[in-house]
């Protein structure tokens, strides 16, 4: 999840699909399980934070996973500390000065936030050891919840269930596969990031990013796109 400030325009457009869509800024970023575009053009000043799995709760008590796969603008919840935050930040001009406005405003929003659920965090820390190894099955066991309360927590915090979270953090680890540059074997891929064959890997790949992996890797290599692509994660 990622609170996110436009400086050039109160709006931020992206594609979802073949519609346009668009969201007043400040806005909070659910987290995403599909792809979308964005226009680069509109990309040129933007602030932001990216808060760790289950983190952006300890800031904004809203269930996370109410903002899975959607953009929602933090006037919606919080019209006046919206408002203020912007004004802020525009008038702050130099960088750091910004920063220090964002990171002031987070501290103020600690104490009406929530703690992290140290289930939550312990289920987080053994995914991202190994994603994609670890089971989820065997961990919930470990935590001593039922399978529905274990579901029930991780969503409310990650806003994603364990296994599509699972799924996404393995996605990610062959996307710093492609990202190396280096000749990529897709077999060797997908045995590496746990999956059950190659077309296993690819119809993940195409679930979360639009495009096949061999698609990604062709297009990461080009100097200059005409649109960005957003992926899970």
């Amino acid at each position: 999840m990622q609170l996110v400030v436009h400086l050039a325009d109160r709006n931020l457009s992206f594609y979802d699909g073949t519609n346009r869509q668009s969201v007043r800024v400040p806005l909070l970023a659910g987290p995403y399980s599909r792809s979308f575009l964005i226009d680069p053009s509109e990309f040129t000043a933007v602030l932001g934070v990216r808060f760790k799995p289950g983190a952006c709760r300890v800031f904004f008590p809203v269930p996370a996973h109410e903002l899975h796969n959607r953009d929602v603008p933090l006037e919606d919840l919080y019209p006046q500390e919206a408002a203020r935050l912007y004004d802020e930040l525009l008038a702050s001009g130099a960088l750091h000065v910004q920063f220090r406005v964002i990171e002031r405003y987070l501290i103020g929003k600690i104490p009406s936030g929530l703690a992290v659920h140290p289930v939550v965090e312990y289920a987080i820390q053994e995914f991202l050891k190994e994603p994609g190894v670890r089971a989820i099955a065997d961990l919930q066991l470990e935590t001593g919840l039922s399978h529905t309360r274990f579901i029930q927590i991780f969503r409310d915090h990650v806003g994603l269930t364990p296994k599509l979270f699972c799924r996404i953090q393995r996605f990610k680890t062959v996307l710093r596969h492609i990202e190396r540059g280096a000749p990529v074997s897709w077999a060797e891929v997908a045995a590496a990031c746990g999956y059950f064959d190659q077309a296993h890997l690819i119809h993940d790949f195409r679930a979360f990013s639009g495009i096949t992996p061999v698609a990604y890797a062709q297009t990461a290599e080009r100097a200059k796109l005409g649109s960005a692509v957003s992926v899970a994660g």
